[in-house]
């Protein structure tokens, strides 16, 4: 039994906590501590990279980065959140400690605290053995939750980054908002996208789309993600600091519910996610895929498409028609690679980036 853990066991705090690699030290100290049940919800601790994989929706591009951290973080805050959780937080750790094998790199962690309101992350580095880095992470994690969290007494001697979640960020993480703007703009034309990160190949689909259609675009990006965390506050930040056009920053991860919420609108689109709109595996199968296709139809969809390199070769709408559902393709407007003939894609440049020539 600590006093620490007395100490956030008596908080409104209600958490769930994602460790990888190290501090499972700091949850055995929590559960040690009487009331513990009042604090702690659930605890994972995805070691397997197939673990990871499943709580996280995809394999993380590196395991102990703080980007991990933060959808560790944000993936434990919306379970906190099912599990109801009355003032919710999600709590993660990622790290690369001494083991009994020879590592490449410091040795390391970073830490993320996701609650309502902010995004905290810290990071750290260690030079020991297992037994004293795990000691030194378990002190800096019980710093970091007295700091974030704002529990007297558990405080420590930390520096975290701290990003505040603007209101209609918070809006959308809880669900009280589908979709709000950066700037007015009426939803007509839209450039669905991660953005991770924004590129020329983008701008240009933009110019062609606007100079087509007659109207004013902006972007679209989604918070939400099927199958995977939500955007955490830093990332939102991050990645709407691209733009210098209107955004419209949404909790609509499907075309079916981007429909609803802008009718009539003209959507710009690869080939590559055209095509998944037509494919049946993402709806259950043929029949539900057809019913969805007639309500994208009801709603107005439209989409102008933009060819994509698939299989090797860079193919356009032309190339694929055939082989599409005529109710989709009878509402597509598609440009040609005589005006169009643009490789680049956001994941090619994050794997350029981060493996230099």
């Amino acid at each position: 039994m600590t006093d620490r853990a007395r100490r956030l066991h008596e908080s409104p705090w209600q958490g769930v906590f994602h460790l990888a690699g190290g501090g499972t030290s700091l949850i055995s100290e929590m559960l040690t501590t009487p009331g513990a049940s009042r604090t702690v919800l659930d605890v994972r601790i995805p070691y397997a990279g197939a673990a990871m994989t499943e709580m996280l929706g995809a394999a993380p591009e590196q395991a102990c980065s703080e980007a991990t951290a933060r959808a560790m973080a944000m993936s434990a805050f919306q379970s906190a959140r099912r599990l109801g959780a009355s003032q919710p937080f999600g709590f993660a750790c990622t790290a690369s400690l001494a083991t009994d094998r020879a590592k490449r790199g410091e040795h390391r962690a970073h830490a993320a605290i996701q609650t309502p309101t902010d995004t905290f992350t810290a990071f750290w580095t260690f030079d020991g053995d297992r037994a004293e880095e795990e000691e030194a992470l378990c002190e800096a994690l019980w710093a970091k939750i007295g700091a974030a969290l704002r529990i007297a007494g558990v405080e420590g001697s930390i520096s975290i980054r701290h990003t505040a979640g603007k209101p209609a960020w918070q809006a959308l993480i809880l669900g009280d908002e589908l979709a709000v703007a950066t700037e007015d703009h009426d939803g007509r034309l839209l450039l669905p996208g991660a953005f991770n990160p924004l590129h020329d190949g983008h701008r240009q689909m933009m110019a062609i789309a606007e100079e087509l259609t007659g109207r004013e675009g902006a972007y679209e990006l989604s918070v939400a993600n099927v199958d995977k965390p939500f955007l955490d506050y830093r990332e939102i930040e991050r990645r709407l600091s691209q733009f210098d056009r209107p955004v419209w920053l949404t909790r609509l991860p499907t075309f079916i519910e981007k429909a609803r919420h802008f009718p009539d609108a003209t959507f710009i689109v690869g080939l590559d996610t055209l095509i998944r709109i037509a494919e049946p595996r993402y709806y259950g199968g043929v029949a539900m895929r057809d019913e969805a296709l007639r309500e994208l139809r009801e709603y107005g969809a439209a989409y102008v498409v933009f060819g994509r390199e698939l299989n090797g070769r860079f193919q356009t709408l032309d190339d694929v028609a055939d082989s599409l559902p005529e109710s989709l393709v009878g509402r597509c407007t598609g440009v040609g690679a005589d005006r169009f003939n643009n490789p680049a894609s956001s994941t090619g440049i994050r794997r350029t980036s981060r493996n230099p020539a």
